[in-house]
């Protein structure tokens, strides 16, 4: 069975069609810079059976990127017609607490998942809209939704309950939720692997930098205790159009001073803050970083976004009593040495120190950046959210077929 993974970012689609059970990637790629301002034009990187090609994008959403995609697709598939997709899964970001699992697409959890959409504004509604679009254009193939909150449900109540009236929690589920979980979950696997570590003995802190989210997990011996996301993708660090933690009672300012409804604030909030909003010419922090040598803003954009960061792993590194290992993740994580370079600096009392050489010199693959005298192993990895989501969804749909 060939499993056509879709993984949205709020500016990315990212895709791999995995033939399973032998996890052998036939297809992979990704649509950059979708649906959002950026210098740079979009593009598609498309690579099939080991060859790698970039196609020009024309600027448009999530939809229009998936049918161009797919459209690639089926000139592979026309040479090679074992390339051909069987089964879609797609990343779902926030099911709210209508989904602990991984779910079997059909009308009535299509209902369900109609009500999650104002949970994840950047997030739900582009999946969405590619579950009801795959329905429509490609009615035969049947598909499933996967989950990025299952890993956090380890959480403890102690870091995942909200300081506010219980009856809110009991009737709406408001808590921590937690998000990137299929990315946190694979590279702790992969780190332990690479280390030759046993999972359930180590201590770890997981950051991932995307171009659309980013988040930082601590996992202790194998679960999820803590992640700087919370009941909704906003809460946390400064993102690419997210603001990340904020005092709620400056919503209340704002609103009382620019008369701003709810949804006026959630765009605000959503879409016009982090690094757009600080920086105002592009929330690509490639273009931050071209820009912060003559660029006053740029530069302020890029130390809000590293103090950020530093400010959780301080505060996980405490939570854990010192990290075994960190881990950088996803596209600035993995992309962005310099944003590596600040993080790390003056982290020592952690344990945490990489080598320069290393760190500049990282161009692929896993790799350990740590300085020969930290305590903390810093380690670069390459997610791969796509190969976690394809497991599950055909196990899901196996299961199905045999029950």
């Amino acid at each position: 069975m060939n499993v056509m993974v879709l993984n949205c970012g709020s500016s990315s689609l990212k895709y791999k069609i995995v033939r399973m059970p032998e996890e052998c990637v036939l297809v992979a790629g990704e649509a950059e810079r979708v649906g959002i301002k950026t210098k740079e034009d979009p593009a598609i990187h498309h690579t099939v059976l080991g060859s790698t090609v970039t196609l020009p994008l024309a600027r448009g959403d999530h939809a229009a990127a998936f049918r161009r995609i797919m459209e690639i697709i089926a000139g592979d598939s026309a040479n090679d017609p074992e390339i051909a997709c069987s089964l879609f899964a797609h990343r779902y970001v926030h099911p709210g607490t209508l989904f602990t699992k991984t779910t079997r697409i059909n009308a009535h959890t299509l209902k369900q998942l109609r009500q999650t959409l104002p949970l994840a504004p950047l997030h739900n509604p582009i999946s969405f809209s590619l579950v009801e679009l795959c329905a429509k254009e490609y009615p035969a193939i049947p598909q499933v939704a996967v989950f990025d909150t299952s890993f956090h449900a380890t959480i403890p109540k102690e870091h995942s309950l909200y300081a506010l009236p219980r009856v809110f929690s009991r009737k709406f589920g408001i808590h921590k939720i937690g998000f990137h979980g299929l990315s946190h979950e694979y590279v702790m696997h992969a780190s332990c692997g690479f280390l030759k570590r046993e999972v359930r003995t180590q201590r770890i802190i997981s950051c991932h930098l995307g171009t659309g989210g980013s988040s930082i997990c601590a996992i202790s011996n194998g679960r999820s205790v803590n992640n700087s996301m919370g009941f909704t993708p906003l809460e946390g660090l400064v993102m690419n159009t997210r603001s990340g933690d904020v005092d709620v009672g400056m919503v209340f300012y704002l609103m009382f001073k620019e008369n701003c409804s709810a949804d006026d604030i959630e765009t605000i909030l959503n879409r016009k803050s982090g690094i757009v909003g600080v920086y105002a010419a592009s929330s690509d922090m490639r273009d931050v970083i071209a820009s912060s040598v003559s660029d006053p803003r740029a530069r302020l954009a890029f130390s809000l976004y590293v103090n950020r960061v530093k400010k959780y792993i301080g505060y996980y590194s405490l939570l854990l009593e010192k990290p075994d290992v960190l881990i950088f993740t996803d596209s600035i994580g993995t992309g962005l040495s310099l944003v590596r370079e600040e993080v790390c600096k003056n982290l020592q009392m952690f344990g945490i120190r990489i080598d320069a050489e290393k760190n500049h010199g990282y161009r692929s693959g896993m790799a350990d950046i740590s300085h020969s005298k930290a305590e903390t192993r810093t380690l670069v990895i390459p997610t791969d959210e796509e190969i976690v989501i394809a497991r599950q969804a055909y196990k899901e749909h196996s299961y199905g077929h045999n029950n």
